[in-house]
């Protein structure tokens, strides 16, 4: 009897155990997810309004330069074009005049793709084949505009705070961090800025709206935008491919009043 009472103490406790483990583990769970969705975006709007203006322009020519050397190649726009785009922005940047940011505009090709990226200081950058995409002004006004709201929201600057917090938290958690918890941030940053990035679409793409509306008195050329980059392109690789999808975008913009 002695020996099956104790065999009976030594399941419990093992049970005990594993409800202690699992409690654990659970908590663990709920807590980083807590902390990512929540935390590092708070610590990453925090810690990016405080930057100097020197921080936002070196990353902004060194993000540029990187590109250049890496992505982009010479645009092939005539001068006619670019300076009729050039011309655009400027307009549309009269209501941004106190801005801190640096706003500048380039013209690249990027993989043959219609594209545009907004920088952290206020370069935008937009393809050849964006513009001739956009057939119109008003199409054309969509684009930058959105752009335009990406660093007026600083969601480039937050999205690399939130990254690097990220990569410094795991860093603190694993130790020497080596080839597999490489591919662990991987993942867990693709997740997480999937989440951020579709905030900060949706977000940019109410600044235009508003814009747009206080424009022309409607955002039908955002609409129109939207669904020609969804016919020409697909979906993994148009514009940006962490972006809502266009059906998403174009309800949410057929929605708003």
């Amino acid at each position: 009897m002695s020996s099956k009472i104790h065999n009976r103490i030594k399941q419990s406790k093992e049970t005990q155990w594993l409800w202690i483990i699992a409690a654990t583990v659970v908590v663990v769970l709920f807590s980083g997810y807590q902390f990512y969705t929540k935390g590092v975006p708070y610590f990453a709007k925090e810690i990016s309004a405080s930057l100097p203006k020197q921080i936002y322009q070196i990353i902004d020519e060194g993000s540029l330069n990187e590109l250049d050397n890496s992505e982009f190649s010479e645009s092939k726009l005539s001068e006619i074009k670019q300076q009729e785009t050039r011309a655009l922005f400027v307009s549309l940047l009269g209501a941004n005049a106190s801005s801190e940011r640096e706003f500048k505009l380039e013209f690249r090709q990027w993989k043959d793709k219609a594209n545009a990226m907004a920088l952290a200081n206020g370069t935008i950058v937009i393809t050849d084949n964006m513009v001739e995409l956009a057939s119109t002004q008003q199409e054309l006004s969509a684009v930058l505009l959105h752009e335009i709201g990406h660093v007026e929201h600083n969601h480039v600057m937050e999205s690399l705070v939130s990254s690097s917090i990220v990569f410094v938290s795991l860093s603190v958690v694993l130790g020497d961090i080596s080839a597999l918890s490489d591919l662990m941030m991987q993942g867990a940053m693709l997740g997480i800025n999937q989440n951020y990035s579709q905030h900060a679409e949706l977000e940019a793409d109410l600044y235009a709206h508003n814009k747009l509306m206080t424009l022309y008195g409607n955002n039908d050329a955002m609409i129109s935008i939207f669904e020609k980059l969804a016919k020409e392109s697909d979906e993994q690789h148009s514009w940006l491919s962490t972006h809502p999808s266009f059906e998403q975008r174009i309800e949410q913009l057929k929605q708003t009043p």
